[in-house]
């Protein structure tokens, strides 16, 4: 689905924001990404986007010293969503339409990323309310029928509106996955829990340190999970790209902020979706 050529220009672009954000200034910039264009020679093109990137930025903090970059804007993240959040948790019904509307909350969530160089306004997503493509229902259906869902986070901030969705989920056994460790402003397994998120499920991570899902570098444990699930839930880009080409099938909420997924999913930058795939083994 990607253009790795295009997917590492903008890693190497998000390499240079973490360099200006930790440093203040791009002074020495040039041998980082030298560095770094030496490491992507190496890189396997085949790999998801995430993937990719992920080596990228891994490197950029090995190289200044750094293990969480993002740790204050996450912060602030959370809290700006959390007040919009519990607003609209007031308004919205604890029924399936509730649940739905949820759901299109979390997508319009995702435009809180730090990675892409474009921004969306949320209030304007937020006030439409609906998914430009939309499989919703077929998801609510899905739920009636089984017992264990995995949901899949994806950046802080919108993980307020991920709440929505996890108090409305019917009964079931819930997995919620959260990274291992540190990138971008991904939620942690430490941040979910102290986010209280361990009320609605069995919090844990994916067990590598990349972007998205990569299959190569996760956990035995999310690994089962994985694999046992009867119904997997994704939040966001690169687990959209990692997963929907994938051994199984899976649903996927998020908001198209590149040419690339927009066109997949066939809708509009800056559009919502809830969307199935059967994935590559189905």
């Amino acid at each position: 689905m990607h253009s790795a050529p295009k997917c590492l220009e903008c890693g190497l672009e998000q390499c240079r924001r973490i360099y200006r954000l930790v440093r203040g200034d791009e002074d020495g910039w040039d041998r980082v990404e030298q560095e770094l264009k030496r490491l992507m020679k190496k890189l396997d093109l085949s790999e998801p986007p995430g993937t990719m990137t992920a080596k990228l930025l891994v490197r950029t903090m090995e190289l200044l010293g750094t293990a969480d970059p993002f740790r204050q804007i996450k912060q602030e993240q959370n809290r700006q969503a959390a007040e919009l959040a519990e607003a609209l948790d007031e308004q919205l019904s604890r029924d399936e339409e509730g649940l739905r509307r949820a759901m299109i909350v979390a997508a319009a969530g995702n435009v809180l990323d730090v990675g892409p160089g474009r921004r969306f306004e949320l209030r304007s997503l937020l006030a439409s309310l609906r998914f430009a493509r939309d499989d919703s229902e077929q998801l609510i259906e899905r739920l009636r029928r089984v017992r264990r869902v995995m949901y899949i986070l994806d950046n802080c901030g919108e993980v307020m509106f991920d709440r929505l969705v996890l108090s409305r989920l019917p009964p079931v056994e819930l997995t919620i996955v959260a990274r291992s460790t540190p990138i971008l402003n991904d939620v942690t397994v430490e941040e979910a829990e102290s986010l209280g998120l361990g009320a609605f499920g069995r919090i844990i991570g994916t067990g590598s340190p990349y972007l998205g899902i990569d299959f190569q570098t996760v956990s035995s444990e999310f690994r089962s999970a994985y694999e046992q699930a009867e119904l997997v839930l994704a939040k966001g880009h690169a687990n959209f790209e990692a997963l929907v080409d994938g051994p199984r099938d899976g649903f996927y909420l998020l908001t198209a902020k590149c040419e690339l997924v927009a066109d997949r999913l066939g809708v509009g930058l800056g559009q919502s979706v809830c969307c199935y795939s059967p994935g590559a083994g189905r």
